[in-house]
This record gives C-alpha cells, structure tokens and sequence, in this order.
C-alpha cells in the first residue's frame, strides 16, 4: 500500500495539517481507514495525531481563470472547460472564482451554490497581461487562513508577465503553506513544453497535477479524477514535538499500516 502526501510545516505555529491519499498497488483509492492506521514522522520522529478526519471532508476550493491577452484564442474553449468544473464540484465544497491578467480579482467568494459559479463564467473577458504568480500567491494566502482541505484549481496557458513576484518567491510560498495546487493547461500552456515544464515544477511539490489536453472527453476525465482525487483525501493534524522556530525546513513522513 502506498501513499501520496504534500505534507508541509509551517514555521511559528503549533498545529500541523498534512492532506494525505492512500491508494493500493493496483492504484485504486483505499477508503474507511482510521487514526489508528496512519503514523507521522517529522524528521524521523513519530508525531501524535492530535486531529483526524476521513473522505468527504469539505473542501475549500478556489479556481483562478487566466483572462489576459494571451488566452483571446483559447477563450471559447477555456469557458467551456471551466463551467464543466465548476459544475462538477459538489455543492457541499465552497468554491471562490478568481479571474486574472494584470490584476487579480473575485468573481464569487466561497459560494456553494453551482449555478451561481457557473454564470459568473459568462462575465469574463480576455485583455492584459497574465500575473500568473502574483494569483498563485494571494489564493495560497487566502487558502491559509482556513482549516481543512485546501485546493487551488488554475486554469492558465503557463506564462507569467508581469507578476509582482519570482517563480521562485511562488515556489517558497507553496512550501510553506498546505496548499494542493493543480494547473488546467489551457492554450500554449498545451503545446509549449517549457510552459509545461514550469507548470509541473509547480504543482508536483504540493501533490497537485498538471493537465495538459485540449481534447473535451480527455479534460472531462481529467476533472472526473481531480475531484475523486480531492474526495478521497485523508486530513491528519498534529502539534510538532520540537519546540524550535529557527525558520528550517522539517521533513514530514506518513505511514500507512498495512
């Protein structure tokens, strides 16, 4: 049995939440495990799970749209494909709809409501340059402020212009936050393999996903395994038995029984 995790550490708090999915050797989700069968180990040391939550746990999501210059040509299809996420995502999960190209900005704030996300779609208009990093940082920063599952759902062609931080700002932010980033390759984000690249080298470190694929059946069977993907995750919390805040990176293990 194996695990995948985008355990973090946040330095100067207490508490420490690691999204956890489990999965066996034949790659299919493992459900209705307990507290019982999981351990964590930070920097070789067994922690207690002081917090425990199994599939289903509510999910606070937010999908960030690219709508600069550069997406005029995708745009159609850009809508198509979020408003089929959107209206897949189930209505127990909140979900905030950002748009993006040199400013970032709220469409809808943590509705629950699928209608109401998908005609929010409707109002987006492509124009301006693409601040790609800067709404990676300011969701990640939204998404800290709250307890539980976290996700981030970017729909973007990959290139940065403009972003008031580095890649690697973006990067270190990621790190230090619980933040699941997966990124919904969109126009030259599909055929530019450094953009790619540079999308990968995002989400990967986090346990999210790269989708790169303009076909509608294959990016509906890309949302189809997101979401289950988001639906089967484990959700452990422990306070860190090493005292120190020296702003170092710890190492975090999960172990599944088994």
């Amino acid at each position: 049995m194996s695990s995948q995790t985008s355990p973090t550490f946040r330095v100067a708090v207490d508490y420490v939440e690691v999204d956890a999915l489990v999965t066996d050797a034949q790659g299919r989700y493992v459900r209705d495990l307990t507290k019982d069968d999981f351990q964590i180990y930070e920097d070789g040391k067994p922690q207690p799970i002081t917090y425990f939550a199994s599939t289903d746990v509510p999910l606070e999501l937010i999908v960030a749209v690219d709508i600069s210059g550069s997406m005029t040509p995708a745009m159609p299809k850009l809508k198509k494909a979020v408003k089929d996420f959107l209206g897949a995502v189930p209505a127990r999960d909140q979900g905030t709809l950002l748009g993006f190209n040199d400013s970032v900005f709220s469409l809808t704030r943590k509705t629950t409501d699928p209608a109401e996300r998908v005609k929010s779609v409707d109002r987006l208009a492509p124009w301006g340059a693409t601040a790609l990093y800067d709404v990676i940082v300011r969701a990640t920063d939204m998404l800290g402020k709250q307890v539980g599952r976290k996700a981030l759902v970017v729909f973007s062609d990959g290139e940065d212009q403009g972003s008031h931080v580095s890649l690697d700002d973006v990067e270190r932010r990621l790190q230090a936050s619980d933040v699941t980033l997966y990124m919904i390759a969109q126009g030259r984000g599909i055929s530019q393999d450094y953009l790619r690249k540079t999308m990968q080298r995002l989400t990967v470190p986090t346990g999210g996903r790269t989708f790169t694929t303009d076909s509608v059946d294959q990016l509906h069977e890309a949302f189809e395994d997101l979401l289950d993907e988001l639906s089967n995750q484990y959700l452990l919390g422990y306070q860190p038995s090493n005292p120190a805040r020296d702003d170092s990176w710890r190492e975090i293990r999960v172990q599944v029984d088994g």
